[in-house]
This record gives C-alpha cells, structure tokens and sequence, in this order.
C-alpha cells in the first residue's frame, strides 16, 4: 500500500529550508549591530552602511550560496498569499513609522514610558505578524530583543539599550553563522535541491 504524498508538508519543509542557511539570523544579527554602533557613536552613516552590507548578505548569500545547493522552489497560492502579506506588513509600518516621525513630541508631551510600552507593542506586533507569515519561529525572539532594546533606547539615555543592542546582535549573528557553516557542510553545491510542488495549497 502506498503512503499518499501529502503536498502541503512538502511545501511547507520546502519553505522552512530556506530558513536553515542562517542567512536571516546574520541578517538580523548585522541589523542589531549596526543598532547598537549607531547609539553608540551617534553617526547615520554607520547604520548605513551595517543596513546595506545586512542586505546585500541576504540576498547575494541566497542567491550564491542556498538556491545552488537546495533548488529554486515554485510555492503555490496560498504561500504566495502569505509572501504578499509580508510586504504589506512591512510597507505598512514603514509608513506609520514616518508618520509618526513628523508629529512632534513636543504637541502630545507623552512620558517616556508611555512611548516605550507604545514602541515595544508595536515592534512585537510587526515582528510578530512577518514571523507569523514566514513561518520563521526564531524571528519571534529576535523580535523581543529588538523590541526590547528599543524601548531602553526611548526608556533610558544610559549604554544600557547599546549593550543590549550589540549583545542581542551578537548572539544572533553567531547563531546565523553556526547554522551558515551546518548549511554549507550538509548540502553540498552539486545538490539538485528540492522539488518544486507549485499549485499546492498551504494552510500550516
């Protein structure tokens, strides 16, 4: 008797592969970093180039280093959905975050606290729902560092957010290159990858 093959688990390990390179943790990892050396030293252009070198280790990293070893996978509806998703999470804090940078404090005169609690909800709503959609449970707790320290920064005007900042970072971009190093070491170059399994539906 033959075990049916069941499309939306293929999908779904197909999906969660591409979490296995540990190219969003040091790209999470490089985001706190760059956090913490921007409170610290107080230069824009510092947290520029940390964002920019972050990017481009996504994107030239999948491209170089996880599609060669495990596939180009063609996902279905319901995970395209999902990736939709994710941009429009993302588009929409993005404009509520400048939104807001245009009110002045100075109207509303909040205590600090308040901004805090406000700033630590809102990053955990956002991370929260992009981890939701990815189906990347470590962006969770990546998520709460990051809310966390943000809200020190609103919170305190001490090296307490900083060493939050860069500990966090630390951690996850060691955390990303343990697994770079696995992934690398468990699928070599001259895998054929995964196959693809487009048209099927995914509802984890």
């Amino acid at each position: 008797m033959t075990t049916p093959i069941d499309l939306k688990k293929i999908e779904r390990k197909a999906w969660t592969s591409y979490f296995h390179d540990g190219l969003w943790d040091i790209f999470m990892g490089l985001l706190m970093l760059g956090m913490g050396i921007y409170i610290l030293v107080d230069e824009t252009v510092w947290y520029i180039v940390i964002l920019s070198l972050a990017v481009l280790v996504l994107i030239i990293g999948r491209r170089l280093v996880t599609i060669p070893r495990v596939g180009r996978v063609k996902f279905g509806p319901a995970r395209k959905v999902k990736q939709r998703k994710v941009m429009a999470v993302g588009a929409i804090s993005l404009l509520v975050g400048l939104a807001l940078s245009f009110i002045p404090l100075s109207v509303v005169d909040p205590p600090q606290t308040v901004v805090a609690a406000i700033a630590w909800f809102w990053i955990m709503l956002i991370f929260g729902l992009v981890a939701y959609f990815m189906d990347f449970r470590r962006l969770y707790a990546y998520g709460l560092l990051f809310a966390i320290a943000m809200a020190l920064v609103i919170a305190l005007d001490d090296l307490i957010p900083t060493i939050v900042f860069l500990v966090s970072g630390g951690i996850a971009l060691l955390i990303g290159l343990v697994m770079f190093i696995r992934f690398i070491r468990k699928y070599p170059r001259t895998a054929e990858g995964l196959p693809s399994e487009g048209g099927t539906d995914d509802n984890p």
